[in-house]
């Protein structure tokens, strides 16, 4: 398993390529719930420029659901808004280390998707769900992304118009129920540059460690 300084590697992505940094939050559609459990997650993603091909997305994603609720928050996909019909985009660092990459992932009944991270990279199973992200528990996870258009994608460009090129599962509820649910887009965020050289210093800064495809 690779660990890293996370804040360090936004931090070297934010400084070479800040003029793209941008962040979305987003949190889950209760509309396109399959059990209408109540499951529910909030995410933050962000996206920085690095070189040449390659760019960073930083995933921050957290268990919203209620305590009643319950359970463990096991996957989440993505796709890529890219020209690039060979792009990739690798798992490089989580901060929870039993989630893996997905790789290209069905995530039935939402579609095919072009990445992700679960439980033994399976968006649909992977095992014991308690591995998962408890209720309130928040993971942290680190995708480098290789595009011939890398500079020119933003954080939107992984969740789509409104949202919905983000699904998330959830397993293992108090009811012994699971979840399914798609994003919904909050608020876009671009960093100023001057923000950006602050995040950057602040990254250098801080030591939060975390541990450790495409199609």
């Amino acid at each position: 398993m690779k660990i890293s300084t996370i804040l360090t590697a936004i931090a070297v992505g934010t400084l070479v390529g800040g003029a793209n940094a941008d962040v979305v939050q987003v949190n889950g559609n209760n509309s396109s719930s399959i059990e209408n459990t109540g499951a529910q997650f909030s995410a933050s993603l962000d996206y920085s420029y690095d070189h040449g091909d390659e760019g960073l997305l930083v995933i921050t994603l957290t268990n919203t659901s209620a305590s009643s609720v319950g359970g463990y928050l096991t996957g989440f996909v993505f796709d890529i808004a890219t020209t690039d019909d060979d792009f990739e985009a690798e798992l490089e660092n989580a901060s929870n280390d039993d989630f893996e990459d997905t790789g290209s992932e069905s995530a039935n009944p939402f579609g095919d998707f072009d990445a992700g991270a679960a439980l033994r990279g399976n968006w649909n199973g992977g095992g014991n769900p308690s591995f998962g992200l408890a209720v309130g528990e928040i993971g942290i996870f680190e995708f480098e992304i290789e595009a011939d258009d890398a500079s020119s994608l933003t954080a939107s460009s992984f969740l789509g118009a409104n949202g919905d090129w983000f699904a998330v599962r959830f397993r293992g509820l108090n009811n012994g129920d699971s979840d399914k649910l798609l994003g919904n887009t909050i608020t876009v965020v671009p960093l100023p540059s001057a923000a950006i050289a602050g995040m950057s210093m602040l990254g250098l800064g801080l030591g939060v460690r975390i541990t450790r495809k495409h199609r």
